[in-house]
This record gives structure tokens, C-alpha cells and sequence, in this order.
């Protein structure tokens, strides 16, 4: 028994975004820009629903944020976080907010899961923070690929995983919620 937990938990939690040059992907393989979350136990019915379960409770407009959708096939739901990191600049803190959009597609017991636009601005000028930049840019990386901001990585990587394990917890039952 133990066995069979430890190996759905590993399908389930292993898969994370890696921030890179070309956007977030697939940590594990760069060429993909989505992660499969593996849930055998579940239909696609029920990972839809409980998907708008999750909408539901989490957003303060849930019908405003959906953008799109196929009953038990497809949802596309925008996200905005008003400070996701900030960078030092001269012993400053500058904060970044973003407004990203998240499409799912649902199958028997899986999940694909994409952030397929993602914008984040300095939330008091309005400047973008690219990926990858050069010359006056705010940007992680060079234009070359190398990293600039590592700190600006991890936020990201650390936002949009732990992103991901909250709501495989909402949809596995795991919330403090679910134990009162």
C-alpha cells in the first residue's frame, strides 16, 4: 500500500516549471511549455469540476476570470498577483505584479497544465520584465541566455510551483478545509 502511494505521489508532485530564456517550460523538458499532472484515480469529469470548485473558491470573481472552457475538457482562467517578487536596484526594492492566464486540458486522470501568457510590470512605472533582454531591459536572462537575476528566477519558479502543488492539494482533498 505504501508502495502505490509513494508512486502516485511522485506522478503527481513531479512535475514543475522552470523559468528559462524562452519563457516558463517544463522543468524536466524544456521543449514542452505545459506539465501533465497525473491523477489515475480521477475522471475527467471529475477533475473538471472540482477544477471549478477550485476557481470558485480561490477568485473573488470566478465568472470574470474564466476566459474560456469545454465542460469536462477545457478551461482557460485568468490570474492577477499584485506583487509576485520584487528586484534590489540600488538598495531599492522594485515589485513586479503579473497577470497570467492558465489553460488546462482534461483527460482521464490527467491534466495538462500551461501558463500561456504571462505578464508581469513594475507595479509603479509600468515597466516589463522580460525573460530574456538587453540594454535598459528588466530581463532574468541576457540576450546571450545568461542569467542576470537569479533571485527574479526562483521567485518565479517558487511562485508558480507552489501554484501547482495548492491546487493538487485542493484537488486531492488535502486543504485545511477538508478536515474540520
Amino acid at each position: 500500500m505504501f508502495i502505490l502511494f509513494a508512486s502516485i505521489s511522485i506522478t503527481t508532485y513531479g512535475q514543475k516549471l522552470a523559468v528559462t530564456p524562452n519563457g516558463l517550460k517544463n522543468a524536466e523538458d524544456n521543449e514542452k511549455n505545459f506539465i501533465v499532472l497525473n491523477l489515475p484515480e480521477m475522471t475527467a469529469q471529475q477533475l473538471y469540476e472540482k477544477t471549478i470548485k477550485y476557481i470558485n473558491k480561490n477568485y473573488k470573481n470566478p465568472e470574470e476570470v474564466i476566459k474560456g472552457k469545454t465542460v469536462n475538457e477545457y478551461l482557460k482562467f485568468e490570474t492577477y498577483n499584485p506583487s509576485i517578487l520584487f528586484i534590489k536596484n540600488g538598495g531599492i526594492k522594485q515589485f513586479f505584479s503579473a497577470k497570467y492566464t492558465t489553460e488546462l486540458n482534461f483527460k482521464e486522470g490527467k491534466i495538462k497544465y500551461e501558463i500561456i501568457e504571462l505578464n508581469m510590470n513594475h507595479t509603479q512605472n509600468n515597466m516589463i520584465l522580460y525573460f530574456t533582454g538587453g540594454g535598459l531591459d528588466w530581463a532574468i536572462y541576457n540576450k546571450k541566455g545568461d542569467l542576470k537575476r537569479e533571485q527574479a528566477k526562483i521567485d518565479i519558479e517558487t511562485y508558480f510551483n507552489a501554484q501547482i502543488t495548492d491546487y493538487l492539494n485542493f484537488l486531492n482533498g488535502k486543504t485545511e478545509e477538508a478536515n474540520w
